[in-house]
């Protein structure tokens, strides 16, 4: 899902965290620093004596603070780190005990010129980080104040020289200078801190946008490194490769499916193409893999189309296959052919009918002429293929305009036998060379016109193909044991057959493999097929002696067949 932006509190409960992370490091430094100042003092009778301070008079008494700070120190630590409560409370606090005891320190251990005074840089550093400006000089002016008491003190009892106020002025100065660089570099810190913040936020918004189109992508869309390992994948990959929706596909190789291979193997050699070319860019190849679903055994195998891509970074270890189905390609080809179709039938319409109502015309005025029978035969045949041609115009159109079919009730024996005997008339057959073999009482939906054109366009195509022998063009009409008692309608013939590199094509428009062919029969009669709700297909089938036949094969739609009385054998109709 999308991410949103961070809401205000959500800011604000960020800036908490790190306040709070920030006053905890705080508070573990000056752990740190109490355990250093307590180990230093107490060698203090040692060879050299730590920050400056000598004579042992100081000794019992910085020693007692310093254990005092530590304790302290360890304390406020403990409460920074479990009790994340009363934050201002316990900042207050730590500095609170930072400057008393610092300040005893310093006192104790004589001044100015003691070296425990570099400790007043804790609490400088920590009002700098953690308290607004004003709020960080006023502990800077509490130090400094606490410092030139002192030395007034000690100059008033004469126990130090005049030098040594101006000089603790000057340390106050180099003090108040110390806490506005902090605070400058605290402040430039915390602006950096924010941008990353953002910049963090930002990104891991762009990511979750990524994901989303990604998983939304009808593209098949895997992320894989050198060795085929899948670092990222979508729904559509899985869906295109035939895995199951829900499987866990990241971080498993692509070489462990063995119906994958082909992908994998197009992968390796676009990897070493690319390393022999040195094109480190974003190169991408394009390859054909058809590797077998899955999930359904009975299922043909996917054309796949996969594409390889490189980042255009040099030290990135990450390539992207796109996989796309080429049916959905062809799919979108077919939609436009269809479109340039339906222009180009509305468009000839008219001009087609002109010259058919011409034609009729002129048939009917020669049939009122004429009295002989062989010319008023002719005129009826003109008349009758004038009357089909128009019919076939209208069918055109409405097929390019997708308008639902009349559905019409057909029992399929005596309608294909009259349809055939008009054929065979029309045609001129020679008797006998197409048959009809049918089951008797078989009824299905389907309009009349539109079956008609079928009819005449596949067996019209067995003719081109088929030999002059008798039986060279059959239809068969049965219903399918195996399918669920589905209608089905067969057209074979005896000629050589349709290549297997030409099926794909066989329904596409304006594709044919005759000189005189329009590539429309076969694409026409599939689209009243398919208006009619029925599939037509090139198939083989197989008879109960085991031997196979190829042809063409119209699939009614279920429940669209009669009950018939006797389906117990077929009538073989030769036509005379």
């Amino acid at each position: 899902m999308r991410a949103a932006a961070p809401s205000s509190f959500e800011r604000l409960q960020a800036g908490a965290a790190l306040a709070w992370r920030t006053l905890q490091y705080f508070a573990l430094s000056r752990v740190l620093v109490a355990s250093a100042l307590l180990l230093s003092l107490a060698t203090i009778g040692g060879a050299a004596a730590p920050f400056g301070v000598t004579g042992p008079q100081a000794a019992p008494l910085l020693l007692a603070g310093s254990v005092t700070y530590f304790g302290l120190s360890a304390v406020l630590a403990v409460a920074a780190f479990s009790l994340r409560q009363r934050f201002l409370a316990q900042v207050v606090g730590q500095l609170a005990v930072d400057l008393v005891l610092i300040t005893a320190l310093a006192v104790g251990g004589g001044g100015l010129r003691a070296g425990i005074i570099v400790l007043y840089l804790l609490p400088l550093a920590g009002a700098s980080l953690l308290l607004p400006t004003s709020a960080a000089f006023f502990v800077c002016a509490v130090a400094v104040l606490s410092l030139l008491t002192d030395a007034a003190l000690r100059a008033i009892g004469g126990t130090s020289s005049d030098s040594l106020l101006f000089q603790t002025g000057l340390f106050g100065a180099a003090l108040f200078a110390v806490t506005g660089l902090l605070r400058l570099l605290s402040a430039r810190l915390a602006e950096q801190e924010r941008l990353a913040q953002l910049r963090g936020q930002d990104l891991e918004n762009q990511l979750e946008i990524n994901r989303l189109v990604i998983a939304q992508m009808e593209q098949g869309v895997l992320v894989v490194d050198a060795s085929s390992r899948v670092r990222a994948n979508n729904l559509a990959a899985r869906a295109l490769l035939g895995l199951p929706p829900t499987m866990q596909l990241t971080g498993r190789r692509l070489s462990e499916f063995t119906s994958l291979q082909p992908l994998t193997e197009a992968f390796r050699r676009w990897r070493a193409a690319e390393r022999s070319s040195g094109l480190w860019s974003n190169t991408i190849m394009q390859s054909s893999g058809p590797p077998k679903s899955q999930t359904d055994p009975l299922s043909s195998q996917l054309a796949l189309r996969a594409r390889f891509a490189r980042p255009p970074s040099d030290a990135g270890d990450e390539f992207v296959i796109f996989l796309e189905d080429v049916r959905a390609v062809e799919e979108r080809a077919q939609q436009l052919k269809l479109a340039a179709m339906g222009r180009l039938t509305a468009s000839i319409a008219h001009e087609i009918r002109n010259p058919l109502a011409a034609i009729s015309h002129a048939g009917q005025m020669l049939a009122e002429d004429s009295s002989e029978p062989l010319q008023q035969r002719l005129a009826g045949i003109v008349r009758e293929n004038t009357q089909r041609l128009n019919r076939l115009v209208e069918d055109v159109l409405r097929v390019a305009r997708r308008e639902a079919p009349l559905g019409d009730s057909i029992e399929l024996e005596p309608f294909v036998r009259g349809w055939l005997e008009e054929f065979a008339r029309d045609r001129s057959l020679a008797p006998g060379r197409v048959i009809l073999t049918a089951e008797p009482n078989v009824a299905v939906k389907f309009e009349l016109s539109h079956l008609r054109q079928v009819l005449f366009n596949l067996v019209d195509n067995g003719l081109r193909y088929a030999s002059d022998a008798a039986g060279a063009v059959e239809i068969l009409v049965e219903r399918a044991r195996d399918d669920g008692g589905r209608v089905r309608l067969w057209v074979f013939d005896d000629g050589p057959g349709v290549p297997a590199d030409v099926r794909g094509a066989l329904f596409e428009p304006f594709y044919t493999t005759h000189a005189r062919g329009t590539g429309l029969g076969l694409y026409i009669a599939r689209e009243f097929c398919v208006a009619n709700r029925c599939e037509l297909s090139y198939g083989s089938r197989r008879s109960f002696d085991g031997s196979s036949r190829e042809g063409f094969v119209l699939r009614f739609a279920r429940g669209a067949g009669g009950v018939a009385e006797d389906v117990g054998f077929l009538d073989t109709i030769p036509v005379q």
